[in-house]
């Protein structure tokens, strides 16, 4: 299956669906976050990837959200929202989660781990090993023709 993905920018990182599940605020210390939040781009904004598989269209704004959600699509059994709610430590319920918001469709045990291969593809030709905390979104072009 060839990869099918592309870069856009938007004016905050926090605005992709994981971001909020993925980088936890560093207490007492504003503007600081665990794992790091993704660089913003000068004059551009923070960079997203939107990842298309079949119909869907997955999108993260930092490589950490690409390693996370392969992380739990990989997990067997594919941990509850409820749990992955509590290890946030938030009063957000379980349905809020985005596992509880990606298609039923995708969390079918065949399906997963065809979109975890395939997710794995993407993060190798998206994220470059010298900067692994920001998508290597310069060179499209050439990742696309690969």
């Amino acid at each position: 299956m060839k990869a099918d993905f592309f870069f856009s920018f938007q004016q905050h990182w926090r605005h992709a669906p994981l971001a909020y599940w993925v980088h936890v605020p560093v207490p007492h210390q504003p503007d600081n976050w665990a794992p790091p939040a993704p660089p913003l781009v000068p004059r551009k904004g923070y960079v997203f990837l939107h990842v298309v598989f079949e119909k869907h269209e997955l999108v993260f704004s930092s490589p950490a959200q690409l390693d996370h959600f392969i992380r739990t699509l990989s997990a067997k059994p594919l941990p509850t929202t409820r749990h992955l709610s509590a290890l946030r430590g938030t009063e957000l319920g379980p349905n809020s989660h985005w596992l509880s918001r990606l298609p039923a469709s995708l969390k079918a045990p065949r399906k997963r781990v065809m979109l975890v291969e395939y997710m794995q593809e993407i993060r190798s030709l998206t994220v470059n090993a010298d900067t692994p905390l920001q998508f290597d979104w310069k060179n499209q072009n050439a990742l696309l023709m690969k």
